[in-house]
């Protein structure tokens, strides 16, 4: 998105809400757009019309950005609709073929699984353990992946280039 479609989006959402000053000066609407830049127009207007027609307030970049996701990439999955898949899996392949269940699964249940470990999901005696550790395993994947669906890439990569500059040592404050 430009700064031309930028400050279109900006005046549509200051139309939408006029009881708020969502941009109370300049360097809020540069900082609002450095944080929505890389959201194609059309989308980004999709989310704020989806949000208008929704909810009471002025959504935040935050809420924006997971609007924009959401309309993307849906939602996720139910984790109830995970654990069909993984029950599935053990009926069809059992213990003895890993890699054909796993590629029977979509990409946050077959994460899940790798975590739990296919072997100990398909031997365990106790499947209603099983089944609310799966739960929540695979919502924690879950939250993780829909986090960084709303972080820019570009702050994706600093973020990285700062864990690998740092060797993952350093603490805030500069204490170890």
């Amino acid at each position: 998105m430009d700064e031309n479609d930028f400050f279109t989006f900006a005046a549509a959402l200051q139309t939408y809400f006029p009881r708020y000053d969502i941009f109370p000066n300049e360097q809020a609407m540069e900082l609002w757009y450095r944080e929505l830049k890389d959201i194609p127009y059309e989308l980004l207007t999709a989310a704020l019309r989806a949000w208008v027609n929704t909810e009471k307030w002025p959504p935040s970049i935050a809420e924006l950005r997971e609007r924009c996701a959401e309309i993307v990439q849906g939602p996720a999955p139910d984790w109830g609709e995970a654990w069909k898949e993984v029950s599935r899996a053990i009926g069809r392949f059992g213990t003895y073929r890993p890699e054909e269940a796993l590629a029977s699964m979509s990409e946050l249940t077959r994460r899940t699984v790798e975590r739990m470990g296919w072997k100990d999901l398909c031997l365990s005696e106790n499947p209603d353990t099983v089944r609310a550790q799966f739960r929540q395993v695979y919502q924690t994947v879950s939250k993780r992946e829909i986090e960084d669906r709303k972080l820019p890439q570009e702050l994706k990569s600093v973020i990285q280039t700062l864990q690998i500059g740092s060797g993952n040592q350093k603490q805030i404050g500069g204490t170890k």
